[in-house]
């Protein structure tokens, strides 16, 4: 498994703020690049497609309150993976950062790595500009 970490960021928002905000999947929408397309989202689930990986259908498996929320697989993907956001109080704004962890064999790893660093990356910067 390899483990790709966005930069942290700082949101100028509360961690309850920004927990709020990512605890509802229909707003991770708003901090995706255009490569994830096909999107359909509640509260709790989330289906999208990104291109050069496939189809993913998503929903939060654990959550910390105002820290932390991870984010699996329902369903068989093209990319074993979870996607993780991590949120540290600093004062009365917050770090944030979000790492995806992916099953990948050498192949995928080539294909698959400099896409995930980048949408992880996008969503982090995304979530920030969405606070300002």
């Amino acid at each position: 498994m390899i483990n790709i970490e966005s930069n942290q960021v700082q949101v100028n928002s509360t961690s309850n703020e920004v927990f709020n905000f990512l605890n509802d999947l229909n707003n991770h929408r708003l901090i995706m690049p255009q490569s994830v397309s096909d999107w359909w989202s509640n509260f709790d689930e989330a289906k999208l497609k990104i291109q050069g990986i496939g189809s993913l259908h998503l929903k939060k498996s654990e959550i910390k309150h105002n820290s932390y929320i991870k984010i699996v697989p329902v369903s068989k993907a093209p990319v074993d993976l979870n996607i993780e956001w991590f949120i540290t109080p600093d004062n009365n704004a917050c770090n944030a950062k979000v790492v995806i962890n992916a099953e990948l064999n050498m192949f995928m790893k080539m294909v698959a790595e400099k896409p995930l660093k980048n949408i992880a990356d996008y969503m982090a910067e995304h979530l920030k500009k969405h606070f300002c």
